[in-house]
């Protein structure tokens, strides 16, 4: 911003959020379209989905929008197109102080600056840490861990959350801060986390459930543990926030991560600006919206046990499903009878080993059919399932909701991928 800028800016106050940064107030701007300037980056996953929500909202309103980076060299070119209101993501404490000098409505849709004190709607950050560990917890997990900054509101939410619920069940997490960026500087280090971080990650007792305040160091913990001959989820499982898709399946195996309601956060953002314009400010000026569900992916997809032979076998046959994976090939394979695999199975999870291989056959097609494009038929062909006619009326059976159908819901946010615990037959 520029010094006159600065100067026709001046303090924002709740008696102000109707007054525009050139000193005209509300209806004296005789301009029928309103001009909404975004400074939100499209190259965040969450941000992407705000500006669907902003769009799905302002399809019944006549607004018209700029969209630019949250960068402090586009505002002298935002105050001279004099925009009628702004919703931007704040990452950055220094754009974020000359925004809050501004007289114009302003929402911002982050709470990874914790300076800002003005307009603002995000997830629920302590929800989010809540939800993440149930998820964690629901794999029998002893052992936690949590990786984040202390730095930003976001991060330090999640870590909020997560250590209640964890208290509450009798647990404390380890804990490792590092500061992540949203979008990672250009001079950013490519030679992954630094040592401190990886003899964290040796030390932790395993197996260990560890949520990440992102999805990108998320995917950083899942690059380590490769290198460092962790199995991931077997010894580390490993949970993201954001479900940033690009993020979550550009490492092997895919990180399971919480999916935040970046629609609505978008829409709610719009709605409070709306109001903001158009009259006094509404007294909620903070809107957490809570999170919806967790994306299960392979790098939580486990059932913590501490007998190895039955922790060799759910990973041998979480890597064998699309072959003949029979209860007498499995015990042959981990070198115990089959009398023996079976009774520890009961001990530790109360399952048999059919059952328990055809859980993970449907666990396997559920992920498949909500997150990929996969043919059906080649859904069942990898998940060791005979044919599609058999995956339709097992899935069904256990879903309630035909395969088809349970993608379509599932690309509409209107299904999570819960655990089944004992299903029928899918051979």
């Amino acid at each position: 911003m520029d010094a006159e800028a600065d100067r026709r800016a001046g303090s924002i106050d709740a008696s102000a959020l109707g007054m525009y940064h050139d000193g005209t107030v509300g209806t004296a701007r005789m301009r029928q379209a309103r001009r909404i300037a975004l400074l939100i980056s499209p190259d965040i996953g969450f941000c992407r989905r705000v500006l669907q929500g902003i769009h799905a909202y302002a399809v019944t309103r006549d607004w018209v929008f700029h969209d630019a980076p949250a960068d402090v060299r586009v505002i002298p070119h935002m105050w001279r197109w004099k925009p009628d209101g702004i919703i931007c993501g704040l990452y950055d404490e220094d754009i974020a102080r000359r925004l809050a000098r501004c007289r114009v409505p302003i929402v911002n849709t982050s709470s990874t600056v914790q300076s800002w004190r003005g307009p603002l709607v995000d997830v629920d950050n302590e929800e989010v840490g809540r939800l993440a560990a149930e998820h964690l917890l629901d794999r029998a997990l002893r052992h936690f861990g949590f990786f984040g900054g202390t730095k930003t509101g976001s991060s330090i939410g999640r870590e909020t959350g997560y250590r209640k619920r964890l208290a509450a069940a009798g647990f404390t997490p380890s804990v490792y801060h590092a500061e992540y960026r949203p979008v990672p500087p250009l001079n950013a280090n490519w030679n992954g986390l630094d040592r401190p971080v990886r003899d964290w990650l040796v030390r932790l007792p395993k197996p260990v459930g560890i949520l990440a305040s992102h999805d990108r160091p998320g995917r950083d913990l899942v690059d380590a543990c490769h290198q460092l001959g962790l199995r991931v989820p077997d010894e580390v499982a490993i949970l993201g926030v954001d479900d940033d898709e690009f993020e979550c399946w550009l490492c092997k195996p895919p990180l399971s991560s919480v999916k935040n309601p970046g629609v609505q956060v978008g829409y709610e953002a719009a709605k409070l600006l709306d109001r903001m314009m158009n009259g006094p400010p509404p007294e909620q000026l903070r809107i957490g919206v809570p999170p919806t569900h967790v994306i299960a992916r392979q790098s939580t997809e486990m059932t913590a046990v501490e007998d190895p032979d039955v922790a060799a076998a759910l990973a041998w046959v979480r890597d064998h499903l699309a072959g003949d994976v029979s209860v007498n090939n499995l015990a042959k394979a981990i070198g115990i009878s089959r009398r023996t695999l079976e009774r520890r199975f009961r001990a530790v999870l109360g399952n048999s080993v059919l059952s328990e291989i055809q859980r993970m056959r449907m666990e396997k097609a559920k992920h498949l059919i909500a997150e990929t494009d996969l043919k059906l038929s080649v859904v069942a062909e990898q998940c060791g399932i005979s044919g599609l006619a058999r995956l339709t009326a097992v899935f069904k059976q256990i879903t309630g909701y035909p395969p088809s159908t349970y993608r379509r819901l599932a690309a509409d946010g209107q299904v999570s991928h819960a655990r089944e615990v004992t299903p029928p037959s899918a051979g």
